[in-house]
């Protein structure tokens, strides 16, 4: 089994999409770039809805939990709190063969 772990996120976000809004999105992805221990991120939008979430590709579960709290104070402190997650093993045989970005 792998090391690599998924980190499945999904919230409602009740706020407007302002400009600043976006600005700020940009600047979160730009620090989540610096991450220790975070490969990817893709972030996702329900077309019509207030529902966002994000899938993560971490190093480890070590990495994944770190994050994972930090994170969750930091929508909090914003007034997200309606989040649902889930964190998943890779089977990377198979994802593999399908081209997954494990990388």
């Amino acid at each position: 089994m792998s090391t690599l772990k998924i980190w499945d996120l999904h919230l409602k976000y009740d706020g407007p999409v302002t400009k600043e809004f976006l600005e700020g999105n940009i600047k979160l992805a730009e620090s989540i770039a610096q991450e220790e221990g975070v490969i990817w991120k893709i972030w996702t939008h329900e077309e019509g809805t207030n529902h966002y979430g994000s899938t993560y590709l971490f190093k480890n579960i070590d990495f994944l939990n770190k994050y994972k709290e930090m994170h969750v104070k930091r929508l909090n402190s914003i007034g997200i709190t309606d989040i649902k997650d889930h964190v998943f093993d890779i089977l990377e045989d198979v994802s593999k063969i399908n081209n997954a970005p494990l990388q």
